[in-house]
């Protein structure tokens, strides 16, 4: 079960614990990791890292991070299609 839709930048600074997740980003993902469900993250988030990436804006290996993270069942993040119902 999907619960939550998390931008690009929430993602990462969860992914890389940074420490300007907010609070009720970080337990609305916490949440869902402790119920088994899953929090979406669009689609169109890996094209936006990857322009981030080339222009030095985040670290080169965030694309790689939150590759994995989508590609591994067995953690919160699942990519969703930028849809109208995502919308």
């Amino acid at each position: 079960m999907t619960v939550a839709v998390a931008d690009t930048h929430t993602a990462l600074w969860y992914l890389f614990d940074d420490t300007r997740l907010s609070l009720a980003a970080k337990l609305t993902i916490e949440h869902a990791v402790a119920r088994g469900a899953k929090v979406a993250v669009s689609s169109i988030s890996l094209a936006e890292v990857v322009y981030l990436c080339e222009k030095g804006r985040i670290a080169a290996e965030a694309l790689g991070v939150l590759m994995a993270a989508l590609k591994d069942t067995g953690k919160v993040f699942v990519e969703t299609p930028l849809d109208s119902e995502i919308v």
